[in-house]
C-alpha cells in the first residue's frame, strides 16, 4: 500500500478543482527506509521512467503503470518506489516500501502499476 506524502495531499486537494502538475514517472530505488508522510524523494533512487499509462476505466480508481527494460535496473536490489510529477527532481506524490526486495539479474522485466482508490 503506497503512503501518500504531503506533496500527494496537495496533488489530490487541487486536482478536485484546481490546476496541478500531474504525476508523470515512477521512480525505483534500493533505501527500506520507513515511510514518513514529510518525504520529498526517495531513500536512494536508481531509475525514473515515464508513465506509460493511465488508466481511468475504475470508477474512483486511477492507475499509473510503466515498464523497465530488462538492462534498465540490471544489479539492481529494488525495495522502494516513488511517484514524482517530473523526470528529474520534481514532487513526490507517494511512496512504497516493499516489504522484501527484488532482485534484478538483467533478464527480467519490470512493470509496476500504482493504484490510486478514491473513496467519496
Amino acid at each position: 500500500m503506497a503512503g501518500i506524502t504531503t506533496q500527494g495531499l496537495y496533488v489530490a486537494s487541487a486536482a478536485m478543482g484546481g490546476s496541478v502538475a500531474y504525476p508523470t514517472h515512477i521512480a525505483v530505488g534500493t533505501s527500506g527506509l520507513a515511510f514518513a508522510i514529510s518525504q520529498t524523494e526517495l531513500g536512494s533512487e536508481v531509475e525514473r521512467n515515464q508513465i506509460d499509462t493511465i488508466d481511468y476505466s475504475t470508477t474512483e480508481q486511477v492507475t499509473l503503470i510503466a515498464n523497465w527494460s530488462p538492462t534498465d535496473i540490471s544489479g539492481a536490489i529494488v525495495r522502494e518506489v516513488g511517484v514524482f510529477n517530473s523526470g528529474t527532481g520534481g514532487a513526490m506524490s507517494s511512496r512504497n516500501v516493499l516489504a522484501g526486495s527484488l532482485v534484478f539479474d538483467g533478464e527480467s522485466e519490470l512493470q509496476i502499476q500504482q493504484i490510486y482508490r478514491f473513496f467519496l
